[in-house]
């Protein structure tokens, strides 16, 4: 199958407040003025307050977004899954992007698409690197560390010019803004969904990895990440995802994914 040119953009969203609908309309429009060509899908995961889905139904159908809305909220893997079965079944390449984020260089999508592995080809998974109101990193790809048996997120919360976030970086990238291939899609399938919400992104990252492709981080593609506009997780659903994960990949080989120091 032929890839179309313009990926599908997935943005899933859980609105309780308008604070949340405000963050997901800039999104949006960001995604309409930096990515004029991408397709973008709102995945509703059954807002609590459905007067705001209708207002966000508006002010995607201005834009030329779709959405469609879930009865029924359930985890993100779930609301992303949604989206990327879509791309699946048209053909195309997937960009995940959490509501939370605004977008303000236009070349973001062209860098995240142009990024190749450590073979030439083009990577499998790509993420961004994202950056807080405030100037400071929320994501530079993650690590695994020993102590905690865990994926962490590297270089947070630490100064956008430091230096080791600014170079690309074969490691598990994030769901917040995460492009999937097509071929990655037909290859590895969807997120698993036994995953309450976190570790679903690592996990389908270490799938990608056992198939032998790459996941980068690519900092030349950026975005401010306001917040997070997802369906709440409890403790205990986390703490539970933490487990699957480790079940899961019980025994799998991670130092090409830990740092000198944990």
């Amino acid at each position: 199958m032929t890839v179309p040119s313009a990926p599908l953009c997935v943005v899933p969203t859980f609105l309780r407040t308008g604070a949340d609908l405000d963050l997901a309309v800039r999104c949006l429009v960001s995604l309409w003025s930096t990515a004029p060509h991408a397709g973008v899908l709102i995945v509703d995961n059954a807002s609590p307050e459905p007067a705001l889905v209708q207002q966000l139904a508006v002010a995607a159908s201005e834009l030329g977004h779709d959405i469609v809305a879930l009865d029924e909220t359930g985890s993100v893997a779930r609301a992303v899954n949604v989206g990327l079965a879509h791309a699946l079944e048209t053909g195309r390449d997937a960009v995940l992007v959490n509501a939370g984020i605004e977008f303000a260089d236009p070349a973001w999508l062209d860098r995240m698409l142009g990024r190749t592995d450590t073979a030439g080809r083009p990577a499998a998974v790509v993420g961004a690197w994202l950056v807080d109101p405030s100037g400071c990193i929320r994501h530079a790809g993650m690590l695994f560390s020993v102590r905690t048996r865990t994926f962490w997120h590297r270089c947070r919360h630490a100064p956008a010019n430091l230096p080791e976030a600014l170079d690309p970086l074969r490691c598990p990238v994030a769901v917040a803004l995460q492009l999937i291939r097509y071929e990655t899609l037909a290859t590895i399938g969807l997120y698993d969904e036994g995953f309450g919400g976190s570790y679903a992104d690592v996990d389908y990252c270490l799938r990608v990895f056992a198939a032998g492709r790459d996941c980068i981080y690519e900092p030349a593609a950026w975005a401010v990440e306001h917040a997070t506009v997802l369906a709440p997780e409890s403790d205990p659903v986390r703490e539970a995802s933490h487990q699957h994960l480790i079940q899961k990949w019980l025994g799998a080989d991670f130092t090409a994914f830990t740092p000198a120091i944990v």
